[in-house]
């Protein structure tokens, strides 16, 4: 990874950082509340050797006590001096429990033992280093003694100066135990951070995506929270960033290969709840707006939705096609007075699979190929089922959506090798549902149209007559066969963002 990648999962992921932060801040001033303060007491004490009549004695003496004072710190904390101290301050502890509260150092090259005890009570802190200081020089004075008979012990050891009661507490004040606190929230905040970056195998760039699928992006559709109740953006809010996009869809799949166009587009995902079915419904508004003839098959048998979602009958259809029941022709439907056309799913079958990938379905597939400039075929999801690996490869290609860090890459690559697996060929990809802005926003929307909607909300009657007037001197397109093209109400009209990106 690089910085910009650190700095990437950073920007991710502040809100864990920010939550473990807070939450070692308030653990930091509850153990603050919670625990008593404590209270240091210290006494010094000197040891020093017993002889020195002459110079080199003296030096000699000089380096025994240096050389003791290092024994005698492992001495302080000892069982028999700990022992001995409860003993004669009538204490409760265990000479184990008592060790932990007693810190014994000295300097270098120095005879000075510095002896603190830590405790909640100043007068008992002071209490036991008094203590302590009267036991280590007994028991020195014992271990030192010679065996000669009132012989004078080399080294002893005096106390320098009692321990007094401490007033102010030793323990860590409010401001030190916050910034602790802060620090290792910061800590396990970054590395909750990375970690869960490291486990979450979702999909959250178009690089990762396009990486996945080995398949370039044909556009990335932000999200927008009005969708479910305005799910026809191109139609409803040409105007808006969303509107544009899926127009820039619509460019990028007109050119995949411009040197053989793809009539026939099979609109699949992984996974349900992609915005697979809203993005053939937009696309198909997208593409009718540039004058082509679009025929929208709602393929998707098990859990139909384009049929509800642009407010047809679906009760005649693709399945009653199939069976033999009724003509391509007689089961079509104009929407919004033939902007473009749909064929229903039709009732419900038992075997979809089984229908999809019939010659039936690949002969249907040949009449609108030649009887439509594109054909979108919206089916259902390809890991749950096999209905859309079965209808592949009689089409001219495949789009997968995905839903942005809803979709895993595991799954990404797992349908476009069910694709690849029938010999389909996978145009590309559609990245939904990706934030507008933040630090994930990875597709952005320019706003360059928004002044124009003035301009475009409404056709004015001199538009609407010159638009009649060329349609009328246009010659109509060949028709499919019995079965005359509907007539719009009104005219439609052009598409008139001047932009096809």
């Amino acid at each position: 990874m690089t910085v910009q990648d650190y700095l990437r999962v950073i920007r991710e992921r502040w809100l864990v950082i920010a939550l473990a932060v807070v939450v070692g801040v308030i653990g930091a001033v509850a153990v603050y509340l919670v625990r008593p303060a404590e209270y240091t007491a210290q006494v010094s004490l000197y040891v020093s050797a017993q002889v020195g009549e002459n110079p080199q004695q003296a030096y000699q003496g000089a380096q025994l006590s240096e050389q003791r004072v290092k024994s005698y710190n492992e001495l302080v904390t000892g069982d028999r001096v700990m022992g001995e101290t409860i003993q004669r301050a009538g204490l409760s502890e265990t000479a184990g429990q008592l060790a932990t509260h007693v810190a014994a150092t000295s300097a270098l090259d120095s005879v000075i033992i510095n002896v603190a005890v830590t405790d909640e009570s100043p007068q008992r802190a002071a209490q036991i280093a008094n203590t302590i200081g009267t036991v280590v020089s007994e028991v020195v004075d014992e271990l030192e003694r010679p065996a000669a008979p009132n012989a004078v012990p080399p080294v002893a050891v005096r106390v320098v100066q009692p321990a007094p009661v401490p007033t102010t507490p030793s323990s860590t004040g409010l401001p030190v135990v916050l910034a602790l606190g802060l620090l290792a929230g910061l800590a396990v905040g970054v590395g909750a951070a990375f970690l869960r970056n490291a486990l979450d195998t979702s999909v959250k760039s178009v690089e990762s995506l396009t990486e996945a699928v080995d398949a370039p992006n044909l556009g990335a559709i932000a999200y927008d929270g009005e969708v479910p109740q305005k799910p026809l953006t191109v139609q409803d809010d040409p105007q808006s960033p969303r509107a544009e996009a899926f127009r820039q869809l619509r460019t990028n799949l007109q050119f995949v290969d411009v040197d053989r166009p793809r009539k026939v587009v099979l609109v699949t995902s992984s996974l349900p709840g992609e915005g697979k079915t809203t993005t053939v419904a937009n696309l198909a508004i997208a593409l009718a707006a540039t004058g082509s003839r679009v025929l929208v098959v709602e393929a998707d048998l098990r859990r139909p939705k384009i049929s509800e979602l642009l407010g047809l009958d679906r009760s005649v259809g693709l399945t009653r096609v199939l069976s033999g029941r009724l003509s391509l022709s007689q089961a079509i439907q104009p929407w919004s007075g033939g902007r473009f056309e749909v064929l229903p799913s039709g009732p419900t079958p038992p075997n979809p699979s089984e229908l999809l990938g019939s010659n039936q379905m690949r002969t249907l597939l040949d009449e609108a190929r030649a009887e439509y400039d594109i054909v979108l075929v919206d089916t259902p999801p390809l890991l749950p089922v096999t209905d859309a690996a079965a209808i592949a490869p009689a089409t001219d290609g495949a789009m997968l959506v995905c839903r942005f860090q809803q979709t895993t890459r595991q799954q990404v690559e797992a349908a476009a090798q069910a694709l690849r697996g029938v010999s389909a060929e996978l145009l590309g990809t559609v990245f939904t549902m990706v934030p507008s802005s933040g630090p994930l926003a990875y597709a952005k929307y320019n706003t360059y149209y928004s002044s124009e909607v003035a301009k475009t909300a409404a056709w004015t009657d001199t538009e609407r007559t010159q638009a009649m007037a060329a349609r009328a001197s246009t010659p109509a397109r060949s028709q499919p066969t019995g079965r005359p093209r509907p007539s719009p109400s009104e005219p439609r009209p052009p598409d008139r963002s001047g932009h096809e990106g």
